[in-house]
């Protein structure tokens, strides 16, 4: 049964795919796996050959390969190109060939297999050092191009996956000769019992006691039955005829053979096998056949003679396991050279290289080769041939296959058919169903044409019907064809050729139907195709109807001038119309107005409608939260008064507006203002928020209202009133800094006192104060006013650089020279 697997297995490996064609896709993806796997490039090359991956196939993969790697390089996609009407351009040259084998493998040459030029099959520019260290993809597929690849050799490779291991657990042959080593297990039941395990001698016996010595080694386990039964019979009696004992001999621990592989493989010498090995393990453990060795003629030598000749390509293409004869101790393989190789390559499903015996045929070659590939061309095949001065090329006809002996070094090429039709005729454009159809069998004229492909469609244009015909030089002519005068019969139909394109236009092709446009607020503003008998109603429904705010009194319509029969020039620019709609959106004194193509419909913003804007009181107000403005001119007091007033621990001077920038634009402008003064004056890095602080005293605002204190506020305003803070903070470069009570009427540097003074470092020039509604104050001449809630700030001195030698040599030179200049001066004077 394993056997049988084995063989399974190789022929597998060894059988080309019949309609398994793998794509660009899978080929890329199969040598980056193979690659993992530790498989060499020859080992992937082969593989992939005998997956049935073309030459031309690898070729494209190569150009979009190279083509990814290098961008300015011309890439061969392998993408034929396209005449009109998207039919193949029967005159493209070699990007047709191509197109040739591609189809010829199941490839659309316009899909090209979902290969996107760009994305180059999914290789990234990074892998052009290859797949991996050892694996470079472009030497893969130049591998496959040059299908240097002898079939078969790979079969007994170290990598291979097919060992030939023999099975050592399988039941003992009859037909096994024993030799020292081997361990015996004689076992003997009935009237007699007993078991004895003997280990045969180098001298080649065993040592039975009360029997004594038995010589087996070179007898079978049959003929060692035989004998041993009968040495047993002195000791157990019946054991002769069976009658009261039986025994059987079975083997234990088998011994090791030794065998030589000689000749033309990887690692020849001697090895210690299993007595059950066969040639083709012998082969595998030897690392497999060279390229110049022969797998159709494999001799085992045995005590000087011949006694097989092993043809492997009987296994590989049969599955005859019988070739595959057991090896015994001594027996020497020898594997010769080659006698002769032939390479195929083209239209098979298998081109690689084989070997062939003297006096095999054409015929042979291609069924080696595994017959001939759908596109095969095969009425005849070339053959390139050295004659030991110069080639030669031989054309054979499909007669002569049979009888057309191969010589080693021999080139067949089978050629592929050409991509041409001889009876096909397509219709493209408005019919039921489009398509390419068989000229002949019913179909011979226009009028068939259309009536196979279901007729025209309702918007087919059938005055002129257009018919690209193939000339016998290959190039192209239109024919028109009046489709309707065919069909009504007022002119004769026409006959069809191979090749024609009929394409049948749309009456919207020919002339645009227009579009109609809908803007303002409508749910879904756009532009809509246009449709006969549309008014302004059905346009705003398909607009999803009106929005909140939408005008009613006034939608205006602003229509293009367009006159194609007229002869003079106007100087009116469009129309434009306006026209109330109801709530039901039925036109009022314009229940016939209907709306024309490139017509534009604005629904207007209605002057009357005000969205709520709102703002926020935050902080010490009897009722805190958010406030509706009631008009334009709602100013801060109205809202506080709104708001039940101020609270009694509230600061009235501490009040606050957060407002925010409304435009993005006024955000940008102030940015770059700041970042040009900020790049002049080498300033602090001042940051661009969203929003801004607005200081307000609310004792002043109380007793102003209505003045331009009394600020008028705006949507999303919020109203900072803080509770009165009783203390005031100092910080910075003070010894202390914390917070005291306040004390009306004390001064600043009262409160500096109170935290100790200030370090060295203070700046006492730049002492300011920050008040709770956000201000700020300098206390120049100790003259700020220090209030509730404040914190005064002392900032630190600025750090010093040290002259620098290049820096006392600047100023002596500015010295020196204002010197020289006063002098001059003087003098003058």
């Amino acid at each position: 049964m394993k056997k049988l697997l084995i063989i399974a297995a190789a022929i597998l490996a060894f059988a080309s795919p019949l309609g398994a064609q793998m794509t660009d896709e899978q080929v890329v993806q199969y040598v980056k796996n193979a690659a993992a796997e530790g498989k060499s490039q020859t080992q992937i090359g082969k593989e992939l050959l005998a997956k049935g991956v073309t030459e031309a196939q690898a070729e494209r993969i190569k150009a979009q390969y190279e083509g990814q790697l290098n961008p300015d390089s011309s890439s061969a996609s392998g993408l034929s190109s396209s005449g009109q009407y998207g039919r193949r351009d029967s005159r493209s040259d070699q990007d047709t060939q191509m197109s040739v084998l591609n189809m010829g493998q199941g490839i659309d040459q316009n899909a090209a297999l979902g290969i996107d030029q760009n994305a180059a099959l999914g290789i990234d520019q990074n892998a052009a050092s290859g797949i991996d260290q050892n694996v470079d993809l472009n030497n893969v597929l130049q591998s496959v191009i040059d299908n240097n690849f002898i079939f078969g050799h790979d079969i007994f490779g170290a990598r291979s996956n097919v060992t030939f291991e023999p099975n050592e657990n399988q039941a003992t042959p009859t037909n096994y000769v024993l030799g020292p080593g081997d361990e015996l297990i004689i076992e003997v039941w009935g009237m007699n019992e007993a078991t004895i395990v003997q280990t045969i001698s180098p001298e080649g016996r065993i040592s039975i006691s009360q029997v004594g010595p038995i010589q087996l080694s070179g007898k079978t386990i049959a003929e060692a039955t035989k004998l041993i039964r009968s040495k047993l019979a002195a000791k157990y009696a019946g054991i002769t005829s069976g009658a009261n004992s039986n025994v059987s001999v079975s083997l234990g621990k088998i011994r090791t053979i030794q065998v030589n592989v000689m000749g033309m493989v990887n690692t020849p010498g001697t090895y210690r096998l299993s007595p059950f090995t066969t040639v083709f393990h012998a082969l595998y453990r030897a690392g497999g056949i060279e390229d110049n060795g022969s797998l159709r003629s494999v001799k085992v030598v045995r005590a000087g003679k011949t006694v097989a000749d092993v043809d492997i390509y009987e296994y590989l293409f049969s599955g005859n396991a019988n070739i595959d004869i057991a090896l015994k101790e001594g027996d020497v393989v020898v594997v010769p050279p080659y006698s002769e190789l032939v390479k195929i390559s083209g239209g098979v499903k298998r081109p690689m290289t084989y070997e062939l015996k003297g006096g095999e045929s054409l015929e042979k070659l291609v069924e080696y080769a595994g017959g001939f590939a759908s596109n095969a061309y095969r009425k005849d095949v070339n053959i390139v041939r050295n004659t030991g001065f110069e080639k030669e090329l031989i054309t054979v006809s499909s007669d002569k296959f049979a009888s057309c002996v191969l010589n080693d070094g021999d080139e067949v090429t089978v050629g592929s058919n050409l991509e041409r039709y001889a009876n096909r005729v397509e219709v493209q454009g408005f019919v039921f169903r489009p398509g390419e159809y068989q000229l002949g069998g019913g179909i011979a004229t226009v009028r068939q044409l259309v009536e196979v492909a279901g007729g025209f469609t309702e918007d087919a244009f059938l005055e002129r019907a257009v018919l690209l015909r193939e000339l016998p030089d290959l190039s192209l002519e239109t024919v028109p064809v009046n489709l309707r005068a065919i069909f009504d019969g007022v002119c004769d139909d026409v006959l069809l050729r191979k090749n024609d394109v009929l394409t049948v236009s749309g009456i919207h092709e020919l002339q645009s139907r227009g579009t109609l446009t809908i803007n303002g607020l409508v749910s879904n503003p756009g532009t809509f195709d246009f449709a006969e008998g549309t008014t302004l109603e059905d346009l705003i429904l398909k607009a999803g109807g009106l929005q909140d705010g939408a005008s009613t009194a006034k939608v205006d319509i602003a229509r293009r001038i367009y006159d194609p029969n007229s002869l003079t020039y106007s100087d009116t620019l469009g129309l434009a119309y306006s026209f109330p709609i109801s709530e039901g959106l039925a036109i009022q004194g314009a229940d016939s107005f209907v709306l024309q193509p490139y017509d534009v419909v604005s629904v207007r913003r209605s002057p009357g409608f005000r969205p709520q804007k709102f703002i926020t009181v935050d902080g010490s107000v009897v009722f805190p939260g958010q406030y509706v403005i009631v008009n334009e001119k709602e100013r801060l007091s109205d809202v506080i008064e709104r708001a039940g007033g101020i609270t009694a621990m509230a600061n009235p001077k501490g009040v606050m507006i957060v407002r925010q920038r409304k435009s993005d634009d006024d955000k940008k402008i102030l940015s770059e203002s700041l970042d040009k003064f900020e790049n002049e004056r080498d300033t602090i890095k001042v940051e661009v928020k969203d929003y801004y602080n607005i200081a307000v005293d609310l004792n002043e605002v109380l007793a102003h209202k209505g003045t331009d204190a009394d600020l008028v506020l705006q949507e999303d305003d919020r109203i900072v009133v803080p509770e009165l803070v009783n203390t005031v903070q100092i910080t910075g470069e003070v010894m202390s800094p914390n917070s005291v009570v306040f004390k009306p009427g004390r001064t600043v540097a009262y409160y500096i006192n109170d935290a100790g003074g200030y370090t060295e470092n203070a700046r006492r020039s730049k002492v300011y104060v920050i008040y709770q509604n956000g201000k700020a104050a300098v206390n120049r001449l100790n003259n700020a006013k220090v209030e509730p809630g404040c914190t005064i700030v002392v900032p630190t001195k600025p750090e010093k650089r040290p002259l620098t030698t290049s820096d006392v040599l600047a100023t002596a030179s500015v010295a020196s020279s204002l010197t020289s200049v006063v002098a001059m001066l003087i003098r003058l004077f």
